[in-house]
C-alpha cells in the first residue's frame, strides 16, 4: 500500500515544542555556517521580535520544511530569510506550497505588502556541482514569480568575519511592479543590514549604492 501523505502548514510559536527542535535541526543542516546567522541569534530573534516568523511543513509528525519570514511593516515588504526542505522530501512540491504559505502569512501581516524580497546566491562559482545547485535554486524561485532587481549589486554581510558575498536581490511582486525608485532600495537594504544582521557599519551600504541607478528595473531573471 502507498504511504499516506498528509502535509500540514503552520507557524511555530511554541519554542519548546518538538516542531521547533526539528526546525532548528533542518536550519543547521541545510546551510553552511558561513551563509547563516548562528542558530542562537535566530532563536533569540524569534522570541523577541513579533515580526519574525517560523513557518513549517510537517508530514506524519515530522517537520519536513521550514521558512523564516520577516515582515517590515513600515516598508510594506517582507524578507524570505531562509527556506529549506529536508532532502528526503524534496521534489514533491513541498517547497512551492511552503513558499505560498509564506506569502499568505506576509499578506496577513501586511495587507498592502508590495512584495517579498530574497537574497539569492549567484551562480558564477567554479565548482560545477555547486553551480548546478545555484542555477536550480534561481529557476525554482523564478518559477514562483521572483524577479531580479536589476542593477542592485547586493553584498551579504559575512557571518564568520570573512568577505561579504555578492548576491542577487530578487523580489516576488505582490502588486503590479515594473520598477522601484533608488530611495526605496536604499531603505530596504539598510533595514536588512540593521534588523536581520545587526550590521551597523556603513561600508557595505555605501558599496551597494555606489553605482545604484536612479530607477531599478524589475525584470525576469535569465540564466
Amino acid at each position: 500500500m502507498p504511504i499516506a501523505y498528509k502535509m500540514i502548514l503552520k507557524e511555530i510559536e511554541d519554542f519548546h515544542s518538538w516542531e521547533f527542535k526539528q526546525s532548528l535541526n533542518i536550519y543547521k543542516s541545510s546551510f553552511p555556517s558561513n551563509e547563516t546567522r548562528p542558530v542562537e541569534k535566530v532563536v533569540k530573534m524569534l522570541g523577541e521580535d513579533k515580526d519574525y516568523h517560523l513557518l513549517t511543513a510537517t508530514d506524519n509528525n515530522a517537520v519536513v520544511g521550514i521558512s523564516l519570514l520577516y515582515a517590515f511593516r513600515s516598508l510594506h515588504i517582507g524578507l524570505l530569510d531562509y527556506m529549506a526542505v529536508h532532502p528526503k522530501y524534496q521534489r514533491r512540491g513541498i517547497g512551492k506550497k511552503l513558499f505560498g504559505f509564506t506569502v499568505q502569512k506576509l499578506r496577513s501581516q501586511i495587507p498592502l505588502a508590495i512584495g517579498l524580497i530574497m537574497e539569492i546566491q549567484k551562480e558564477n562559482v567554479p565548482e560545477p556541482y555547486e553551480r548546478v545547485i545555484r542555477k536550480d535554486r534561481i529557476r525554482f524561485y523564478r518559477g514562483l514569480g521572483a524577479k531580479l532587481l536589476d542593477g542592485v549589486n547586493y553584498l551579504l554581510p559575512s557571518q564568520n568575519r570573512g568577505k561579504p558575498e555578492e548576491m542577487y536581490l530578487m523580489i516576488v511582486p505582490l502588486t503590479e511592479m515594473h520598477s522601484i525608485p533608488k530611495r526605496s532600495i536604499i531603505r530596504f537594504v539598510d533595514a536588512l543590514y540593521s534588523t536581520i544582521y545587526q550590521y551597523e557599519n556603513k561600508d557595505l551600504l555605501n558599496a551597494v549604492f555606489h553605482d545604484l541607478p536612479t530607477t531599478i528595473i524589475v525584470r525576469d531573471m535569465v540564466i
